[in-house]
């Protein structure tokens, strides 16, 4: 939310008949940038932690090589980012240690931009943090490895922050099996004994049990063991891109049965199966003087900024590489499936992903928001699934 408004404050929205028509194209473009920016936008999945290992990246800090950090984040009107703590195969055998180093590192971020970035645990922590205009994170981990052998580490994750936990990364474990090698070898098993424990303990704490990356066996064992909603952090449409790593709509409709939420993915390859083949550069690789001489004519405005940028990626018809619009076609597919109230966003920015061309990094958002009312959907429907949806599971499971 922009500082100062809340999200009460929208005026009604008008969906626009006919987007051609030059007086409702531009009650469209005024009410979606504000509805925007009104909105808590909420991302579940984000790697920019392991940016911050990787490669030196500073949340602080305007990053040249990163999707996101907290003027991106500022940019683009994101409000509330899951920061996800990925566990590399070299790091597995010492996986809590090194979730506890990168935990350290965002804690370290919340004491040295205190005015800007603080981690939250509840969801009166998110509505107060956000409400006082700063960016607020929550802790997730990718890779159950972090528990180790232990059910005791569930406790000793939520006592550190961490409220979702995804059960596999593309290694199996001790809990289950990964979708990655159910699939592509041929890895037999769902939940181990020790892995119903784990669910068992996650449904006792109140922390989130994230199914992205599991595969379908272990999957269907979650849902009978779980009594909570559950939820994929980053995931799409199976039937729309055959994917290993997208649900299929029998899995949707089990999420959605839960009361949990489908956070679609960015990535191209989860979202066009032929995305390595179209790939291009994205906008602003074609276009970063252009976008640069934008941003700094316009960048402290951010509602004529974005106003200025949709006209002109608008201009230049991008129609290459793997766009936005097949992404609305994930988000479309699953409404039709399980309805709006199960669908968030998780775009896996800073994973090692390439994006739709027009969503090149967290600055990008407002062009989403602004397509989901161009297909039709209402602006409560755009709120939901910018963050009411993540925010309503969030307040039932975790507090």
């Amino acid at each position: 939310m922009i500082s100062g408004q809340s999200a009460g404050e929208n005026p009604e929205f008008i969906i626009p008949e006919k987007i051609n028509d030059t007086l409702n194209k531009t009650q469209l473009e005024k009410n979606y940038i504000k509805t925007h920016f009104d909105a808590i936008v909420v991302d579940t999945h984000n790697d920019f932690i392991w940016q911050v290992h990787n490669k030196g990246a500073d949340l602080g800090a305007d990053n040249s090589f990163t999707h996101s950090d907290i003027p991106k984040f500022k940019k683009g009107g994101v409000d509330v980012q899951v920061f996800a703590v990925w566990i590399p195969m070299k790091e597995v055998k010492r996986s809590l240690s090194f979730t506890k180093k990168q935990i350290n590192r965002l804690n370290a971020y919340q004491d040295k931009y205190y005015n800007d970035f603080e981690i939250a645990k509840t969801y009166d922590d998110i509505i107060r943090i956000t409400n006082a205009g700063k960016l607020c994170g929550i802790i997730g981990v990718e890779g159950g490895t972090a528990i180790e052998n232990s059910v005791d580490n569930v406790n000793v994750l939520w006592d550190l922050g961490v409220r979702y936990i995804g059960l596999t990364w593309n290694n199996s474990n001790l809990i289950a099996v990964s979708a990655k090698d159910e699939t592509e070898k041929g890895k037999r098993g769902g939940l181990t004994p020790f892995g119903i424990d784990v669910i068992k303990r996650m449904d006792d704490t109140g922390m989130l049990i994230d199914v992205s990356h599991l595969g379908e066996s272990s999957f269907w064992d979650v849902m009978k063991t779980t009594r909570n909603p559950v939820i994929a952090s980053h995931s799409n449409a199976y039937s729309i891109n055959p994917h290993f790593r997208n649900l299929t709509d029998d899995q949707i409709i089990a999420i959605a049965k839960t009361g949990g939420v489908i956070h679609v993915n960015f990535y191209d390859e989860f979202l066009d199966k032929d995305a390595k083949l179209k790939r291009t550069q994205n906008a602003y690789q074609m276009f970063s003087d252009e976008l640069n001489e934008l941003n700094d004519k316009y960048g402290d405005d951010l509602i004529e900024y974005n106003k200025r940028r949709d006209a002109f990626l608008r201009e230049k018809n991008l129609t290459s590489g793997t766009t936005i619009e097949i992404l609305l076609d994930h988000i479309d597919h699953i409404k039709k499936l399980v309805g709006v109230d199960h669908i968030g966003i998780g775009s896996d920015f800073d994973g090692g992903i390439t994006p739709p061309v027009e969503l090149y990094d967290a600055t990008t958002y407002p062009i989403l928001t602004k397509r989901l009312f161009e297909r039709g959907y209402s602006e409560e429907e755009v709120k939901k699934i910018l963050g009411g949806n993540f925010l309503r599971l969030f307040k039932q499971v975790c507090g």
